[in-house]
């Protein structure tokens, strides 16, 4: 994938903005990216997309801006004069495609079939919009889709919320999915950006699914007799690994010269460790990069340089 379509994917959520005054877009930008998700997809459903577009950029350098609901040339031509780094479009119009490559700026284009990736593919686009993802079958059709065409990834949007979030990201073929649920429209009407914020907070939650998988203390000779404590506590057994003992799988006690932070560490369960590091990254946080290790789905395990309480987190997949 692209540098673009990496971020987009390193997010994992796109809020897709319908706006009808111009002067939500900074508030409604800021409260995006507090809230965890610098990205939006502004739609030229109404008449001030273009105008927004420029104030969210303005207000937010950082955030990445998309054009959804692009349908002319025109409409591309004011996407790319507002600052627009992607195009949308809900269907697969072959002269749009070929303007958006002619001026070089990405398109994901919407397709709901074989014969729409078809198409796609003979433009060298691999990346697609699946739109209304719920109405064509949701899941269970983008997993039939993906069978023949390993190659495509997917960006579902209509119809995605706090509910399936999670279900459709596990499915390696869909890099993001579009949504509208945190933007509340009474909380936009009444311009209430600090609910707004919360509603992001809480999908990019949702989205990471964190957990505490287990609490790790630095042992010592007696390590084992910890673990074996910890083991009878929970009325589990004690699992030996080559660097500590495991009291139980939710406490480990690790042996002498595997000691990590002041006191131990933390591990934390994501779904996506990639996701997680762009957000804990955004919030202050640095990686010690000796410690990452990746597999054919990216990062599966690393460990923070900072240490909370005494204790240093690491992230691992769920």
């Amino acid at each position: 994938m692209s540098e673009l379509l990496n971020k987009i994917s390193s997010i994992g959520i796109v809020p897709v903005i319908a706006l009808n005054n111009v002067e939500d877009a900074a508030p409604l930008a800021k409260a995006l990216c507090k809230g965890g998700l610098p990205v939006a997809e502004v739609t030229y459903r109404t008449a001030c997309a273009h105008d927004a577009m420029i104030e969210m950029h303005k207000a937010c350098p950082e955030m990445l801006i998309g054009a959804g609901t692009v349908l002319t040339k025109e409409q591309v031509d004011s996407a790319i004069d507002a600052g627009a780094q992607f195009i949308v479009s809900p269907g697969l119009n072959p002269e749009i495609v070929k303007y958006c490559i002619e001026k070089n700026i990405p398109i994901l284009p919407g397709v709901s079939n074989a014969s729409d990736i078809e198409l796609a593919l003979s433009f060298g686009l691999t990346t697609l919009k699946f739109f209304p993802a719920e109405n064509l079958g949701g899941l269970p059709m983008i997993q039939a889709l993906s069978a023949p065409y390993r190659q495509v990834k997917f960006m579902p949007t209509g119809g995605i919320n706090a509910k399936n979030i999670q279900a459709y990201l596990a499915n390696p073929s869909i890099i993001a999915c579009g949504g509208t649920w945190m933007i509340d429209k009474q909380a936009l009407a009444e311009k209430n950006f600090d609910k707004i914020e919360e509603l992001t907070r809480q999908a990019v939650s949702t989205m990471l699914n964190v957990k505490i998988k287990h609490v790790g203390l630095n042992g010592d000779e007696h390590a084992s007799d910890v673990a074996s404590t910890f083991a009878g506590i929970f009325q589990q057994g004690v699992r030996e690994t080559s660097k500590s003992f495991f009291g139980s799988e939710l406490v480990e006690v690790m042996k002498p010269g595997f000691h990590q932070g002041t006191h131990g560490h933390i591990a934390l369960g994501v779904d996506n460790v990639d996701r997680a590091i762009r957000y804990y990254l955004a919030l202050g946080f640095t990686l010690d990069e000796s410690t990452i290790q990746t597999d054919e789905k990216g990062t599966k395990f690393v460990y923070f340089n900072e240490e909370v309480g005494g204790f240093k987190l690491h992230l691992i997949r769920n």
